[in-house]
């Protein structure tokens, strides 16, 4: 089995060339062929070559390769890769990395609250400016209501920390049946009736056509002055220029945002003056472990392929992830 391995980053990533992970692959499966490179350093040759990509290759290679069987993203987003017409083999199986980033996000996610919460911002510059001010407007978790946008397994383990937390916590999805851990559910045509209800509202859903600006000017209207929204799905699932003006005329509380739309962020965007938002550049997955989880998802997915057995983490192509 000849496999192309790709890294995820660029310059710093556990699938490079020479690597540790390169050497566990080859130690691993001793049988399979396999050729790592940094990303975007992948020639269509290798393309050609290969029965097996992971990583982020080429739109363009792929739509020339139909010798690839399988196709892992190293990421638990599948932006760009969920359109069957960019595939030359239309039997291909893609699948995504799963139960990696979560653990991490979760934590992120709750730490943004928190730092919302007791507006940890203005301590910070009133501290860098010597100001003792004890006047500052203060929320707790506990009796709040939080909204949770998407209900999969990045919801599921954000629900987990904020339990304890004394929250009631509703989820939307598309349709109303039950979820454990939530307390209600609300389907996709009741988003307003939830928002209203919500202090916090956390984002964790994919880009997808039905996903795109799914947050706007008519959602923020009807959300409390004092709700707080946490962005950890993809940017593009909120309308940035009606996010900014809710965030300014203080319609909303505040912004935990991992994503944006664009990124990276430009410069001169409004969003990083803003007192009442805290940005982190996508980088909420990520920890001293994650690189090891991420391979291991990989080897596991691969042994599984070699047996023959069905693949966990599959894309579905008409759902858009």
């Amino acid at each position: 089995m000849k496999v192309l391995v790709l890294g995820y980053n660029r310059d710093v990533d556990v699938f490079l060339p020479d690597g540790w992970a390169h050497r566990e692959l080859e130690r691993r499966f001793p049988d399979c062929e396999f050729r790592v490179y940094k990303r975007g350093q992948e020639t269509l040759e290798d393309m050609l070559w290969a029965d097996v990509v992971t990583g982020h290759p080429s739109r363009q290679m792929l739509r020339q390769a139909g010798n690839i069987k399988w196709l892992h993203i190293q990421s638990a987003g599948v932006d760009g890769y969920t359109d069957k017409s960019i595939y030359a083999n239309p039997n291909i199986i893609v699948t995504r990395t799963a139960d990696v980033f979560s653990f991490a996000i979760a934590e992120h996610t709750l730490g943004m609250i928190l730092a919302l919460n007791r507006n940890f911002p203005r301590y910070i510059r009133n501290q860098s400016m010597h100001i003792w001010d004890r006047g500052i407007e203060r929320y707790e978790l506990f009796d709040s209501n939080v909204l949770m946008l998407g209900t999969g397994s990045l919801a599921s383990e954000i629900v987990k920390l904020l339990k304890p937390f004394g929250c009631r916590i509703f989820g939307v999805r598309r349709s109303p049946e039950p979820v454990e851990g939530y307390d209600r559910i609300y389907s996709s045509d009741q988003l307003h009736s939830a928002l209203a209800e919500a202090d916090y509202i956390i984002n964790t859903l994919p880009r997808t056509p039905r996903t795109e600006k799914y947050l706007g000017a008519d959602e923020f209207a009807v959300m409390k002055d004092r709700a707080i929204l946490i962005n950890v799905g993809r940017g593009a699932t909120v309308d940035t220029g009606a996010l900014i003006e809710a965030l300014a005329a203080w319609k909303i509380a505040g912004a935990g945002l991992d994503v944006t739309d664009p990124e990276p962020l430009p410069a001169d965007s409004p969003l990083w003056d803003m007192e009442n938002v805290i940005i982190t550049p996508h980088s909420s997955g990520f920890s001293e472990v994650t690189d090891r989880r991420r391979f291991e998802c990989f080897s596991k997915l691969l042994e599984k392929f070699l047996a023959g057995e069905p693949l966990d983490y599959q894309v579905d192509f008409s759902r858009g992830y």
